[in-house]
């Protein structure tokens, strides 16, 4: 790993507080081992050699309820029992006093509750620094100075060294770790200020004084601990403000603590590349995409976080899209693996990894890839690194074999049935099984029923209309001649009955009103008076009706409604049976269709009362009943997508008459 060593430690900063307040600059040059030929035993020194006061600020983050403590320490860094209390202002300035104290060696530690530059959130903190009485009095704490603290104690404590010796190793290793200019106490107040406030909570989901304190504990251990998850977090903190240095993003909080732009950058770009196993950004590195983070290890909220970067033109630049893709997202993918995200679309090639999707790779939410020429979709095949349109049902059968006809097979995409017919497949229709045959290029022409409805084969089944078959009924009566339309097994008249002669049926007398509305005793071709709750039909009733046809019972409407539903659109039953331009202005949804030539009209009704009523929306039609209320009908209308039954209160309602024919 390329590192980059300084030959000490500037720990004493310029102070640098979030209020933009200064102290006066000092130094923590790191002590040879006191000469024992001087004045000083071992372990004590005279009190006027050591520094009376010690002062200096808290960089990094502002404290609020904080306290200031300095305990003294032996040549081995333990504390001896004195300790004296010092204070802090509101711009985390401290000072104490060192009175009493008779070693060198001190530790100040100070505690509060710690405002985050930035965010303003308050957490706990506490923070640290060894210092030597005998060559400063003035000391800055801050990131920098807690793990040269942690990493010194366990040197002499555990490792047994002397304190200049371990004193000259904790800096070097802290400077090698940071990469830490020499002499720009500025710029490392900045750089400590800076790595607190973008890490914490924005980065790592921990405060930024508990990080600090993990990581200088578990630094202290080892000296240099770069694969850290935590550390790398830091380079790529520093790749940050070096690719974004240009633009300084900061909150206020620290932007107020900018020094020259081009320093501030430099150190942030020598930062990141000894953290991240980086080089320059040379001609021979083109291209080169490296990440934040070890892109075998698996993905974490933290690394996903930071970028991946890319060398070119000379410098390094963050890598989005499919670039960083390549590097954090190819555990697991196989080729032709498509994904969306943050507005783009990609595929995965196994050869040359991901890149951006094209149209057809968009439509179809797959990749086509050369591995995957020639392979279906269901409705598109792989030619050419696109995917082309292709019929459903080539791409379901596919591969499949029309051994037989009349053979089935299901599709490979839609689990849809296919008929093997002469040497090709043909999708079975929902028509087909409703008519028990199949519609193929070998049966185009051929006819299939249901029950006595007609359909042809074409592309599909489709309704032979009535005006094709042909067929009429003529009331021998009166001459009128009507339509017949088969519906299922039945066969109906497919318009109202229009039959007046009072003449030959008395019983239209009084009963009759236009334009043919039939009362219930005229329908029924009752005497006048009839006592419907005693009277008992006999079915077939043929009432009113020519003969050879009857009037229909609510079960043979019944019949003829499942047979509308069956065959027509869905969801249309009583706008399938609608014709004509009677029905009133209505949605497109709600037009007309006749789909079986029933040709049902908008005639409305008689009232009781002689009021005529909804002759542009609705159609109204007796049946026969033996229910003890036999005043029943049918009616149709036009803002409704069925069919209702109506009771009336009297025989003399006015409605019109529909009849079907008698059984054969």
């Amino acid at each position: 790993m390329k590192k980059y060593l300084l030959p000490s430690l500037l720990v004493a900063l310029l102070s640098l507080s979030c209020s933009d307040e200064s102290s006066t600059p000092g130094s923590l040059d790191f002590p040879e081992e006191l000469d024992p030929s001087k004045e000083a035993s071992k372990d004590t020194l005279k009190e006027d050699v050591l520094a009376t006061i010690l002062a200096g600020n808290v960089q990094g983050e502002s404290l609020k309820e904080a306290s200031a403590v300095l305990f003294e320490l032996d040549k081995k860094l333990v504390q001896t029992g004195t300790a004296m209390m010092g204070m802090l202002d509101s711009k985390d300035h401290y000072s104490v006093s060192t009175t009493g104290f008779t070693s060198p060696y001190a530790e100040l530690i100070v505690s509060g509750k710690s405002v985050q530059p930035c965010s303003g959130k308050e957490v706990d903190s506490k923070i640290s620094v060894i210092v030597d009485l005998s060559k400063d009095s003035t000391v800055s704490l801050n990131l920098f100075s807690v793990f040269f603290s942690e990493r010194l104690k366990e040197l002499v404590k555990n490792g047994n060294m002397e304190i200049s010796k371990a004193w000259e190793q904790a800096e070097k290793e802290v400077r090698t770790l940071f990469a830490l200019p020499e002499g720009d106490v500025a710029l490392e107040a900045f750089a400590a200020s800076a790595l607190m406030d973008r890490l914490g909570e924005r980065a790592i989901a921990k405060s930024a004084p508990q990080w600090r304190s993990e990581l200088a504990e578990t630094f202290s251990h080892g000296g240099d601990f770069t694969k850290n998850d935590t550390i790398r977090v830091i380079g790529g903190v520093a790749l940050f403000y070096d690719l974004s240095a240009s633009e300084l993003d900061w909150c206020s909080d620290i932007k107020n603590k900018v020094f020259e732009k081009k320093s501030v950058q430099a150190y942030m770009h020598t930062l990141w590349l000894s953290i991240l196993d980086a080089e320059e950004c040379t001609a021979e590195r083109q291209g080169e995409i490296h990440p934040v983070f070890d892109p075998k290890k698996p993905l974490t909220y933290v690394q996903e976080s930071f970028p991946v970067y890319k060398c070119d033109s000379g410098a390094w630049h963050y890598a989005f899209g499919y670039e960083r893709m390549n590097v954090t997202d190819t555990a697991g993918r196989v080729d032709g693996d498509y994904l969306r995200r943050e507005g783009y679309s990609y595929v995965y090639d196994e050869v040359t990894g991901w890149r951006y999707a094209n149209p057809s790779e968009d439509e179809y939410k797959s990749g086509c890839t050369k591995s995957r020429e020639g392979i279906y979709l269901s409705t598109a095949v792989c030619m050419g690194g696109s995917w082309v349109s292709v019929p459903e049902s080539t791409s379901d059968t596919h591969g499949l074999e029309c051994v037989a006809d009349d053979s089935l097979v299901y599709g490979r995409f839609t689990h849809a049935a296919y008929v093997c017919e002469g040497g090709s497949f043909y999708k079975v229709t929902e028509m087909d099984e409703k008519l028990g045959r199949y519609c193929t290029k070998k049966t185009l022409g051929d006819t299939a029923y249901a029950g006595l409805t007609p359909f042809l084969c074409r592309d599909d089944w489709t309704l032979i209309p009535p005006d094709s078959l042909d067929e009429w009924l003529k009331d021998s009566r009166d001459g009128n001649s009507y339509p017949i339309v088969r519906m299922g097994s039945q066969r109906w008249m497919g318009a109202n009955l229009k039959y007046v002669d009072s003449t030959a049926s008395p019983n239209l007398a009084g009963n009759l009103w236009r334009p043919a509305f039939y009362s219930w005793t005229a329908a029924m071709d009752l005497p006048e008076g009839t006592d419907p709750a005693t009277y008992e039909f006999t079915l077939p009733h043929r009432g009113i009706c020519p003969e050879g046809w009857h009037m229909p019972t609510k079960a043979e409407w019944d019949s003829l409604f499942a047979f509308a539903k069956e065959f027509g659109p869905q969801g249309k039953l009583a706008h399938s049976l609608m014709g004509g331009i009677s029905w009133g202005v209505v949605s497109d949804a709600m037009k007309p269709l006749d789909t079986f030539g029933f040709n049902v009209v908008a005639t409305g009704r008689r009232e009781l009362d002689g009021a005529y009523k909804n002759d542009a929306s609705h159609a109204y039609f007796w049946f026969v009943t033996q229910e003890e209320n036999k005043y029943q009908y049918y009616y149709l209308w036009n803002s409704k997508d069925d069919v209702f039954v109506g009771k009336s209160a009297g025989p003399d309602l006015g409605l019109s008459v529909r009849c079907v024919e008698d059984s054969k």
